[in-house]
């Protein structure tokens, strides 16, 4: 046994130890990255899942907390403050109404297989069959307790549709046109769909 050991210490040379700590350092590094990586799959990484009842999301659009009228309510207090800082157009007040919900637009996976097969007939010619296979589903995410919501990729706010301004200035043609062309900027909206009158 001694001898046996003492053979293998010979063996042991300063380069045959360099290669072993090399190796050693190698699986330890490569060990590293793949603990972390599955760590992050069950936190905070999007998931997809196909389409069922329950996970149905109405075909890719939610309507948007709060509803049409905080919305438009919100809108209107913004731009009574903005018009009330112009010059000359003193008390104001403002309506405006909205041509749709907004919607929050959730991301879709499509992926898609192509498959093309020849076919022999019993005359000796041939033919090419293609198919086509897509399967819908929406990408969740797994939020840190668990919980999978659905991925939001883009939202839509509404739209304007009119407003109306009751101004104290608004009799003054230049302050309905400023008052116009303000709207117009904001909203990106024609300006026969605005209205300026005058306050009593």
């Amino acid at each position: 046994m001694n001898e046996r050991l003492a053979k293998w210490k010979k063996k042991l040379t300063r380069e045959n130890m360099a290669v072993a700590a090399l190796l050693g350092l190698l699986l330890m590094v490569a060990a590293i990255p793949a603990g972390g990586k599955e760590k992050k799959a069950g936190t905070d990484e999007a998931e997809t899942f196909p389409e069922t009842v329950e996970q149905d999301v109405s075909a890719a659009s939610v309507l948007m907390d709060g509803g049409e009228p905080e919305y438009a309510g919100q809108l209107e207090e913004r731009l009574q403050e903005l018009l009330s800082a112009m010059d000359g157009v003193g008390e104001v007040k403002v309506m405006i109404t909205l041509r749709s919900f907004g919607q929050q637009v959730v991301e879709k996976d499509v992926p898609s297989e192509a498959e093309q097969t020849e076919e022999t007939d019993s005359a000796g010619g041939t033919r090419q069959i293609s198919s086509e296979r897509k399967e819908e589903s929406t990408v969740y995410i797994t939020d840190a307790d668990g919980s999978r919501t659905p991925y939001v990729s883009e939202t839509i706010r509404p739209r304007v549709e009119g407003v109306t301004v009751v101004a104290q200035g608004g009799g003054d043609a230049r302050i309905q046109k400023n008052i116009t062309e303000v709207i117009e900027a904001l909203f990106d909206i024609e300006a026969h769909k605005i209205k300026v009158v005058k306050m009593k």
